[in-house]
């Protein structure tokens, strides 16, 4: 199963075996993703596909011709009050990411992203947690971008520097129920994650 972002809304890849455990009240054929992705960024709202066999090589295809691509990384950060931190970005609440640089690993990437967004800059990088699919239009062109992001643990006390000239306003160290009710009120990205960490419970970088 493959979940694509675009602001608000998601487009959910299903197999044809994981039909059976949703129930949209229509699906969109993976014969024509041109009209898939037109969908989503023009329907306003969530799109269902359901998929063929060997979808997720026509789905590669398909993003390499029409997107140009990017890969990103990112972190969830705990302290040791088990708050988790959250950033505002542009009025909406966010986390801490950006596109890696040659040379970079994913992880790198992660730890560097966090400490320029926020200045948090001596972290303990924990195990990867999920990879996120988003698209957005860019400088006049659509851009498909992969997020790893990772989970992350602050020890001791830091104080907050928000990378203002990236739209960063504020960062929080905010309750597991707050962290989530914020995230599930932004971009659909956003409420992913925090349904994902919320389904693995508490962040445990040594369980």
């Amino acid at each position: 199963m493959v979940i694509v972002n675009f602001q608000r809304w998601s487009m959910l890849f299903h197999s044809i075996e994981e039909k059976l455990q949703f129930n949209a009240d229509k699906y969109l054929d993976d014969k024509n993703l041109h009209l898939c992705f037109s969908s989503l960024v023009v329907g306003g709202n969530n799109i269902d596909v359901l998929c063929a066999d060997g979808y997720l090589k026509r789905l590669l295809v398909y993003l390499k011709s029409n997107y140009i691509m990017v890969k990103a990384a990112g972190g969830v950060v705990e302290n040791d009050d088990g708050q988790r931190l959250l950033m505002i970005r542009n009025e909406r609440a966010d986390l801490p990411k950006g596109k890696v640089e040659d040379g970079e690993t994913l992880s790198q990437a992660a730890l560097r992203e966090t400490c320029e967004e926020t200045g948090l800059c001596h972290i303990e990088l924990g195990r990867m947690l999920l990879k996120t699919y988003h698209i957005y239009d860019l400088y006049g062109g659509w851009h498909f971008k992969q997020t790893t992001w990772y989970e992350m643990r602050l020890h001791g006390n830091q104080a907050f520097i928000p990378q203002t000239e990236e739209g960063i306003t504020e960062c929080l160290w905010l309750g597991a129920d707050e962290w989530c009710r914020r995230l599930n009120d932004s971009y659909a990205t956003m409420r992913l994650i925090a349904r994902h960490v919320a389904d693995n419970r508490r962040i445990m970088l040594n369980g």
